[in-house]
């Protein structure tokens, strides 16, 4: 199933002017807009109703969001287990293949779960590392997720990053969470 298309006004409006912040590790975030309303709907559709048409257009989107890095290599916070069983593919990774980047899934998640009723501690507890299959040492990375809610899954993306030797220059979401904005930022270098 091809799944909904969204027309150019529509997209644009979650394009026009994207939320820009820096995360808790101190790495700047590119949000294409807060999740709800269309935005809600539209990453609904790509998770549950396998919207190629949507996750090929959010993933434009993001590609534009991320040109300021430069050449970077994407790296997607995995999806739970459940969520990828239903889908058959990982959100994340398939919105950054959608953006044309270069895409390294190389997180691994100790714990396979849905975040979903989690409370904020138990998402402070998921815990990931890098694979086998990372990036070379010294690589130019950004996270790549569909929601922040919590800012945990990102969070843990970012010190696995690190501690495998990545360097993490931004993180790219399609929505945050209303609830768990983050003050933005709009002047952040993008080293």
């Amino acid at each position: 199933m091809w799944g909904v298309m969204v027309c150019d006004t529509c997209i644009a409006r979650f394009t026009a002017k994207p939320y820009r912040a820096i995360t808790s590790r101190g790495v700047p975030l590119v949000a294409l807009g807060t999740y709800g309303g269309g935005l809600r709907s539209l990453i609904l559709a790509a998770k549950h109703r396998s919207a190629h048409a949507v996750i090929h257009r959010l993933g434009g989107a993001l590609r534009d969001a991320a040109l300021p890095w430069g050449n970077v290599i994407a790296v997607p916070v995995p999806s739970s287990q459940p969520g990828f069983l239903a889908r058959g593919y990982g959100l994340g990774s398939t919105i950054a293949r959608a953006a044309d980047l270069t895409v390294a899934n190389c997180l691994h998640m100790d714990d396979l779960g849905t975040q979903r009723g989690r409370h904020r501690t138990e998402r402070h507890r998921r815990n990931m590392r890098v694979g086998s299959r990372r990036p070379p040492i010294g690589s130019r990375v950004v996270i790549v997720d569909d929601v922040m809610t919590t800012g945990a899954s990102i969070n843990a993306a970012t010190d696995a990053c690190v501690t495998a030797g990545l360097r993490v220059v931004g993180v790219l979401v399609i929505a945050i969470a209303e609830q768990r904005r983050i003050a933005p930022s709009n002047t952040w270098q993008l080293s």
